[in-house]
C-alpha cells in the first residue's frame, strides 16, 4: 500500500466512527414521495332509498380518452393541458363516478336498489332502467373554473328498449381556487352529484 494511501487510513476511520456517533448516514437518502391521492365524495344524503322504487342499473362510465389516468388535470388553454402526477385520483375516476351516481340515485329516492353492469348481482333481480354515462371533460382551468361536461341516457331495460329521456350535463357556475387540488376535487364532486340528481329527475318520472 503506497506510504500516501497508509497515511489516510485514520483520518477515513475517525470520519466513520464520528458518523456513526452522531447517528449520520454517508448514503443519500431516498427521496420522499411528495404525491397525494384525492377522492370524489358525495354530499350528505337527505333522503332515504325507497324500497318500492325500481331497480336502476348503472352501465361502466365511459371517459374521453385523455381522462383514462390517474393523474387531476389541469386546463391552460384550448389546446394545453397539465397532467399532475404528484395528484392522483385514489381509484380510477370511471369508479369514482359511478360511485357518486349510485349513492344519489339511492339517496333521492330515484331506485330502491343500484346495480352496476357486470358487476355481481342477484339473477332474479331484474333491472328496470338502465343509465348509460359518457363523460368529455372533467378537469379544472388554470384560470380557476371546473369544466365537466357528460352526456347520458336513461332506457327502460325491457325488450327492444328505447330511450326514456337524454341529457348534455354541463355546469357553468362551479369553480375552484386555482391552487389547491384538494378544491378541484371537491368542485367535481359537485358537478357529479349535480349530474346523478338530473338522472334521478328523469328516472322518477
Amino acid at each position: 500500500m503506497p506510504a500516501r494511501a497508509r497515511r489516510a487510513l485514520p483520518w477515513i476511520g475517525a470520519l466513520l466512527l464520528a458518523a456513526s456517533l452522531t447517528g449520520c448516514s454517508i448514503l443519500p437518502k431516498a427521496p420522499v414521495d411528495a404525491t397525494r391521492y384525492y377522492l370524489l365524495s358525495a354530499p350528505a344524503a337527505d333522503a332515504a332509498p325507497q324500497p318500492n322504487s325500481p331497480v336502476v342499473q348503472i352501465r361502466p362510465i365511459e371517459l374521453a380518452s385523455y381522462l383514462r389516468g390517474r393523474p387531476i388535470i389541469v386546463r391552460r388553454g384550448d389546446n394545453e393541458i397539465e397532467f399532475r402526477d404528484y395528484a392522483r385520483w385514489g381509484e380510477p375516476l370511471e369508479q369514482g363516478i359511478g360511485r357518486i351516481l349510485r349513492e344519489g340515485l339511492l339517496a333521492r329516492g330515484a331506485a330502491g336498489s343500484v346495480v352496476m353492469a357486470g358487476g355481481r348481482r342477484d339473477r332474479a333481480v331484474t333491472p328496470a332502467y338502465d343509465v348509460a354515462v359518457r363523460v368529455l371533460a372533467a378537469e379544472g382551468s388554470a384560470s380557476g373554473a371546473v369544466e365537466f361536461r357528460a352526456t347520458w341516457e336513461v332506457s327502460r331495460t325491457e325488450a327492444k328498449a328505447t330511450p326514456v329521456a337524454t341529457g348534455n350535463f354541463h355546469p357553468a357556475d362551479l369553480r375552484w381556487d386555482g391552487k389547491t387540488e384538494a378544491s378541484l376535487a371537491a368542485q367535481l364532486s359537485n358537478a357529479v352529484a349535480a349530474l346523478s340528481a338530473e338522472i334521478a329527475a328523469a328516472v322518477k318520472k
